[in-house]
């Protein structure tokens, strides 16, 4: 009984692991953004989409200044939105 619970334990944090990497995208070298709406954005590297990401407790307008903490970016990493750290909720990558 205890090898099974082991097992079933196993197999959660593998895909928990494996669900959390797959919510990732690397976006170095993006060099423009454009807007989907106010909490949505999509990153391109030259006129290569890279990433979708999902910002939702804080405003995107058109003129806003997007700055990343780090290249590779995944769901509740932070971003840096007209100088205020926001939380991205959500990575899809696109390519």
């Amino acid at each position: 009984m205890k090898k099974l619970i082991f097992i079933i334990i196993a197999l959660l944090v593998t895909l928990n692991c494996t669900m959390a990497w797959a919510e990732c995208a690397n976006l170095s070298g993006a060099n423009s953004w454009s807007r989907i709406d106010t909490h949505k954005i999509i990153i391109y590297r030259g006129s290569t989409p890279l990433a979708l990401l999902q910002i939702p407790y804080c405003y995107i307008y058109s003129t806003s200044e997007i700055r990343f903490i780090k290249d590779y970016v995944c769901n509740w990493d932070k971003i840096i939105i007209d100088g205020e750290v926001c939380d991205i909720r959500k990575v899809e990558r696109l390519q």
